[in-house]
Parts: C-alpha cells; sequence; structure tokens
C-alpha cells in the first residue's frame, strides 16, 4: 500500500526517536532567549557582543585569571566537556576550568565565532597545553546578560 521510501523514511524517524529516548540520560540544554531582540538592526550587534564575551574568556584564561572566568558564567550555568556535565559555576571551575585548563597553562587560540542556533554562538578554538599538547574544538554556548549560560564542548 504504502512506497517503499514512505516505509524506510517511518522506520528510519522511529529508530532515531528510540536512539535519541535511550540517550536522554541528561535533560537538554536549557537555551536561554538572544540578549538583543531580532531584527533587521541588531544582528551585527548581537554578533559582537558574543565575539567580545568570547574574547573576555580567552583573555581571562590566558592571565591565569581565575576570578575573572569564574565571573564570564553564570551562577546557575551548565557545560557539556565532550559529555561529561558540570553543573553550576563552581562546578565548572572547580572540576573543569582550573584542573584541566588554567593549571596546565592552557591558552586558547580563537579560530572562529559564528552564530548558532536561537540565542548560541559557536566558538572554534585551538588550545595549547603548557606542555605542549594541542586540542581542536568548539564551545557552543549560550549567552545571558554578559555571562555563559549553557555551553556544549566538541572535539574537531
Amino acid at each position: 500500500m504504502w512506497g517503499k521510501n514512505v516505509t524506510r523514511s517511518l522506520m528510519l524517524l522511529v529508530a532515531l526517536c528510540l536512539a535519541a529516548a535511550g540517550c536522554a540520560d541528561e535533560p537538554p540544554p536549557r537555551r536561554t532567549a538572544p540578549s538583543t531582540p531580532a531584527t533587521p538592526s541588531t544582528p551585527a550587534t548581537a554578533a559582537t557582543t558574543d565575539r567580545q564575551l568570547v574574547d573576555r574568556f580567552v583573555a581571562a584564561v590566558d592571565r591565569r585569571d581565575r576570578a575573572a572566568v569564574a565571573a564570564l558564567f553564570a551562577e546557575d550555568a551548565r557545560f557539556d566537556s565532550v559529555g561529561r556535565i558540570y553543573r553550576g559555576r563552581d562546578e565548572i571551575m572547580n572540576r573543569f576550568l582550573i584542573p584541566e585548563v588554567i593549571e596546565v597553562g592552557g591558552r586558547y587560540r580563537v579560530l572562529s565565532v559564528r552564530p548558532g542556533g536561537p540565542g548560541r554562538t559557536i566558538a572554534e578554538y585551538d588550545f595549547a597545553t603548557g606542555s605542549g599538547g594541542r586540542e581542536h574544538f568548539t564551545y557552543d554556548c549560550a549567552e545571558s546578560r554578559g555571562r555563559f549560560t549553557d555551553c556544549v564542548g566538541r572535539y574537531v
């Protein structure tokens, strides 16, 4: 009765739904509204604000300024670093950014900054540790009131 393409499409949709349901141990990242209304005159302003936040983050890390790095995250921020979930600014700092970035003498080099989904910015980085290690990844972050509220880090 149905064509093969429709049947295959439905089977693929069911498989994707089941796979997504099986991976739902963590709640989805909280989406926040853009810091400026989406009007034809504001996209450049929003992109500038997001780039400034990324640049402030990199500068604070380069200075090893823990307080300045922490101030860039909302108190209730969430950070998914390649599947490791950190909830709240203190956990993000104490379990991730201080031991794995600041204390290893890490330096970020921003390769690009571009809009992500609604209210999100994707920054691509090259990261060098103080001991010569290198990593290449993106942080896809939501921002509100000049602070990161939700970030998802993935290797490229």
